[in-house]
C-alpha cells in the first residue's frame, strides 16, 4: 500500500466514523417491524390466492359441466376440483346420484369423499360397485379392502387381499396392504411368511428386513432376530427401531454389553433418535445408573416431547436423584400423552409420602388431580 502514497495506518485514520443517529435507529426499527408486519401478510394474501385459484376452477369446471350434464368425464374433474378445496359435501352433490355413468374414476372420486367424511359403510358400496364393473383390476380390489378395513370388517377385507396376490401375483400395494393388516392384527407368522414371499418376488428390501427384524422380536426367536436385525442395521440403516428391537434381544439373552454397543453407535449414527435415546435410558434404569438413564431420557424428551415411555422415564429417573422439579413435570407431561400414567405418578406421591416431604407431596398431588384424573 505505501507504494501508493498511503499507509493502511493513514488509510484507517482517515475513514469517516459510521454515527447511528436516532433517524437511522428509527429507520431500522420501521424496516423489520414491515418486515415482521409483512411476512404474515404476505403468507395470508398467498393462502387467499391459492384459495382463489381453487374456487375458479371449480367454478370453471362447474360451467362445463353445466354446458354437458351427460359428460362423465367433466362431471369427475369438478369432483376432483372439489377434493382439492376439501369440500367433500360438494363432491357428493356431484356424484352421488349419477353412480350408473361416473365410470371408474368417478366411483373412486365417490369412495373418497364417503371415506373424508367417514361414511365408510358408503365408501365400501361404492367401491364394490366399482369392483362389479372393473372385476380384474386390482387397484380397486385393494381401495376395496382398504374400505373393508375402515368399515369394520377386517377378516373379509385380509381374505380378498390373500385372493387378490393370488389373482394378481405382481400388483405390490395389495401384499403391502395386506402385510399392514397382519402386523396390526398381530398375526406375526402370517406377516412373515407373507413378507418371505414379498422377497422372492420382488427382491429384498430395507424396509421388509426391518419388518422381519421387528416380527422375531416380538415373538423372542432371539437367533432369527439376531440375524436379520444385524440385516436390518445394514440394509435400512436410518431406521432406528432395528437397533432398539436388536438391543432387546441381546438384553433378554444377557449379553447387556452388546446391547449398549448397538445402542450407543445407533445414537451416534442416528441424531436426535427419541427410540434410541429412550432405550438406553431404559438400559441404564436396569443397572440402577439413574445419572446416565436421566441424561438418556432427557435426550429423548428434547427429540419428542410427546414420548410417553421418554416423559415417564425421565420422570421416574428424575424421582430417583431427588430432581423433584424435573420429576413432576415429566410425570405431568406423561399424564397429558396418556393419563395411564397415574398409576406410576400416584406410586411416586407414595414415596413421597413416606418421607413426609410435605412440599412436593401437595405439588404431586395438585399435579394428579389437574392432568390425571379419571376413572381408571
Amino acid at each position: 500500500m505505501k507504494r501508493f502514497g498511503t499507509s493502511p495506518n493513514r488509510m484507517k485514520h482517515s475513514l469517516p466514523k459510521a454515527k447511528i443517529t436516532r433517524s437511522t435507529f428509527v429507520a431500522l426499527f420501521a424496516i423489520s417491524f414491515l418486515i415482521g408486519y409483512l411476512a404474515p401478510l404476505s403468507k395470508a394474501l398467498s393462502q387467499n390466492k391459492t384459495s382463489s385459484a381453487l374456487e375458479a376452477d371449480v367454478n370453471y369446471r362447474r360451467r362445463e359441466l353445466e354446458s354437458d350434464p351427460s359428460n362423465a368425464e367433466a362431471r369427475a374433474q369438478l369432483a376432483v376440483a372439489l377434493e382439492r378445496k376439501k369440500d367433500y359435501h360438494g363432491m357428493l352433490e356431484v356424484l352421488e346420484g349419477h353412480k350408473a355413468k361416473i365410470g371408474r374414476s368417478g366411483l373412486v372420486l365417490l369412495s373418497r369423499a364417503y371415506s373424508q367424511l367417514e361414511r365408510y359403510v358408503e365408501e365400501v358400496t361404492a367401491l364394490e360397485l366399482a369392483n362389479a364393473r372393473f372385476p380384474k383390476d386390482a387397484q380397486l380390489q385393494t381401495f376395496l379392502a382398504q374400505a373393508m378395513v375402515r368399515a369394520g370388517r377386517k377378516d373379509a377385507a385380509i381374505e380378498s387381499l390373500y385372493k387378490t396376490k393370488e389373482t394378481h401375483p405382481k400388483y405390490l400395494p395389495a401384499y403391502e396392504t395386506l402385510l399392514a393388516e397382519l402386523v396390526k392384527g398381530e398375526s406375526r407368522q402370517e406377516a412373515r411368511d407373507l413378507l418371505s414371499d414379498m422377497m422372492k418376488r420382488f427382491g429384498k428390501k430395507g424396509r421388509w428386513n426391518s419388518e422381519l427384524c421387528s416380527l422375531y422380536a416380538a415373538d423372542a426367536f432371539h437367533e432369527k432376530a439376531v440375524e436379520t436385525c444385524e440385516l436390518a442395521l445394514k440394509t435400512d440403516k436410518r431406521n432406528p427401531m432395528n437397533a432398539v428391537h436388536l438391543a432387546a434381544t441381546y438384553r433378554e439373552q444377557g449379553e447387556a454389553e452388546k446391547a449398549r454397543k448397538v445402542l450407543v453407535q445407533s445414537a451416534k449414527r442416528i441424531r436426535n433418535s427419541e427410540p434410541i435415546q429412550t432405550a438406553l435410558g431404559d438400559y441404564f434404569t436396569e443397572r440402577k445408573n439413574f445419572v446416565d438413564a436421566f441424561r438418556w431420557y432427557a435426550a429423548g424428551v428434547k427429540s419428542d416431547s410427546k414420548s410417553y415411555r421418554a416423559q415417564l422415564g425421565l420422570a421416574q429417573a428424575a424421582l430417583e436423584l431427588q430432581k423433584m422439579e424435573e420429576s413432576v413435570k415429566a410425570f405431568t407431561a406423561a399424564c397429558v400423552i396418556n393419563r395411564k400414567a397415574i398409576r406410576e405418578f400416584q406410586s411416586a406421591l407414595g414415596r413421597i409420602r413416606q418421607r413426609q416431604d410435605f412440599t412436593w407431596q401437595s405439588r404431586f398431588e395438585e399435579a394428579i388431580s389437574e392432568h390425571c384424573q379419571r376413572s381408571l
